[in-house]
């Protein structure tokens, strides 16, 4: 399943940033991982905003602290107001941009701050999957041991794991258990 133009980078973005705390384990806690992470994004952002200063690495954290709780949301109205206030939160102004001489939408703040592009950016890709697709598309990792966030491409929407690791992982688990008893 394809999301829309605009949304396929900037929610495997949202994903990526939230999946980067894990039990515990901060992989973006100081300024070089960060900045060794957003570089894996650095075509959609070296033209529009700039670094953050190392001490503002906690703005990043509080992000993506907001864009998990889009991912927990009970219902529609839940997400849409965590995305709603995320949107805010980090100044996202509707612009009409020309690539390739085509125009099409981006939703970017005006300071040109990453952390704040960042939030405009992913929040703006969740809106568009929660529109688009609903709120059964953001899950949370079924498998015990994993915390993971992802967003259900498959056709029934019957993805329960992050991956297909942590899916093998919960089935020879619960074979194992099964042959056990």
């Amino acid at each position: 399943m394809n999301f829309s133009h605009y949304s396929d980078r900037p929610v495997a973005l949202a994903v990526d940033l939230v999946n980067t705390l894990q039990t515990g384990e901060d992989t973006i806690g100081e300024p070089a991982q960060f900045e060794a992470f957003i570089n894996e994004y650095r075509d959609m952002w070296e033209d529009v905003a700039t670094l953050p200063e190392p001490a503002e690495l906690g703005k990043v954290h509080r992000l993506r602290e907001s864009l998990r709780s889009v991912f927990e949301s009970p219902d529609h109205a839940t997400a849409s107001d965590r995305i709603n206030k995320i949107l805010n939160d980090y100044g996202a102004i509707p612009r009409v941009s020309v690539h390739n001489g085509e125009p099409h939408l981006h939703f970017e703040p005006a300071q040109g701050n990453l952390i704040c592009w960042l939030g405009a950016i992913t929040a703006m890709g969740l809106a568009t999957v929660l529109i688009e697709h609903g709120m059964e598309r953001f899950g949370v990792c079924n498998a015990g041991d994993c915390e993971d966030v992802f967003v259900d491409s498959s056709r029934n929407r019957s993805r329960l794991h992050c991956s297909t690791t942590c899916s093998t992982r919960e089935a020879v688990a619960s074979y194992r258990r099964r042959q056990a008893e």
